[in-house]
């Protein structure tokens, strides 16, 4: 049972060593992305976004007090009684 254990072992050792070399191998030996060439020679130029209003939780459009965050009440989940056990 001893040496069954060992070779089990050393058999799962071994193809985890090997599997990773070959993982290894097919990852260095893909192809590699393209490079994009440089921008100075580039014929079309990447469009240029503008920058977003920032956010202002502060202004009432209507003058009432309202927040923009919203509790929410528990669920029937959170309500649910605990069953304990008494044991023996």
């Amino acid at each position: 049972m001893k040496l069954l254990k060992f070779g089990l072992r050393f058999w799962i050792a071994l193809t985890s060593v090997f599997s990773f070399m070959v993982g290894w191998a097919m990852i260095a030996h893909s192809p590699k992305p393209v490079q994009p060439i440089s921008a100075s020679s580039s014929v079309l130029a990447l469009p240029t976004l503008t920058p977003l209003q920032p956010l202002d939780f502060n202004s009432n459009t209507n003058g009432s007090q309202s927040s923009p965050l919203v509790v929410q009440s528990p669920s029937r989940f959170a309500q649910a009684p605990i069953f304990k056990t008494g044991g023996s």
